[in-house]
């Protein structure tokens, strides 16, 4: 059963990130109260309400120190990644020594890898709080799902440069502000509206629609998290100020396979020429390395007094267009 929705934090709140899939979903649930908004694109060309908006370069370290010094005291959400999972990929260093790409190579580095550390030591000089959204593919995948404690894996063939330079950015977090911060993972995030962003679950229901879905996988394990679980507990985080790994995702593991046919047979389309491989099985040089057995386990966010969504009622809701 899902838990009631959280009182929020009524403290100022700098957002970075509030555009994405993710981070406008948070922004949203406030209607823009106590939200100040900062990056290149304006959330209120998105349609979203926020109290100030900051036009700045993320990559940029002096932009992020003017942006921290005009919110002092604001509690920091960050939801800036770069998410393009096979584009990150491309930028994975030329040589196997280096685990620093050619500079004209860095943009998931300096968002997923930089911009972490440069606002933990910021955040942690000030003594304000930072929430950082991580996700499921810093590790490998080869013993799902990861309880809280898990590690980020090192650098190697098995992670992809996306997972990576996001672990990196963990590390920096959890190094340089382990008094003021929390990490908070997240794993195929979905959810039941966003015009200017789609994601996996419904992209797979337009295909189905359209006659044109690809073969979902038979071997993958995720535990896909709903979008609106993670604005629950980011809030609770908010009030909280609890440091540490959290993890926000269906507490029931499934596969693409199996989260289809769910998806699929809910909103009464057919299933019976539905076509299926294995993910062990890919051998693509330009696409990404996908965890195998991922997934996260959900024990510290349920003392936070969140209960995430299991995949079924996730679907349900992003069928009924319910946030």
């Amino acid at each position: 059963m899902a838990s009631l929705p959280l009182p929020r934090s009524t403290l100022s709140v700098l957002v970075l990130g509030s555009t994405s899939l993710v981070g406008s979903h948070f922004v949203g649930s406030r209607a823009g109260q106590g939200i100040v908004a900062a990056g290149r694109r304006d959330p209120r060309d998105h349609g979203l309400r926020v109290e100030r908006y900051l036009s700045a370069d993320l990559s940029a370290l002096g932009e992020i120190e003017e942006v921290l010094k005009k919110c002092d005291g604001a509690s920091v959400v960050n939801f800036a990644a770069r998410t393009d999972v096979d584009g990150c990929e491309k930028e994975r260093p030329l040589t196997r020594e280096s685990l620093l790409p050619e500079p004209e190579r860095r943009n998931a580095w300096r968002i997923n890898a930089e911009l972490p550390g440069h606002l933990a030591r910021m955040c942690a000089e000030r003594g304000v709080y930072l929430i950082h959204i991580s996700t499921d593919f810093v590790f490998n995948g080869e013993s799902g799902p990861y309880a809280e404690t898990a590690l980020p894996d090192p650098y190697g063939a098995k992670v992809s440069w996306y997972g990576y330079t996001k672990g990196q950015g963990e590390r920096a977090v959890l190094s340089l502000a382990p008094k003021d911060s929390a990490i908070l993972r997240i794993s195929y995030p979905y959810r039941a509206k966003f015009a200017f962003k789609t994601d996996f679950a419904r992209s797979m229901l337009d295909r189905a629609r359209e006659g044109t879905l690809y073969p979902l996988y038979i071997d993958q394990m995720f535990t896909p998290t709903w979008i609106p679980d993670v604005t629950r507990v980011v809030e609770a985080l908010l009030r909280t100020r609890a440091t540490g790994v959290f993890h926000v995702a269906s507490p029931h593991p499934t596969t693409p396979v199996a989260f289809g046919l769910a998806l699929l047979s809910q909103a009464r389309l057919p299933t019976h020429d539905l076509k299926t491989t294995r993910l062990s099985d890919v051998r693509d040089p330009e696409r990404a390395p996908r965890p195998l057995r991922g997934g996260l386990l959900v024990d510290r966010v349920r003392a936070l007094g969140v209960e995430p969504l299991v995949f079924e009622e996730g679907i349900r809701r992003l069928l009924d267009g319910v946030e």
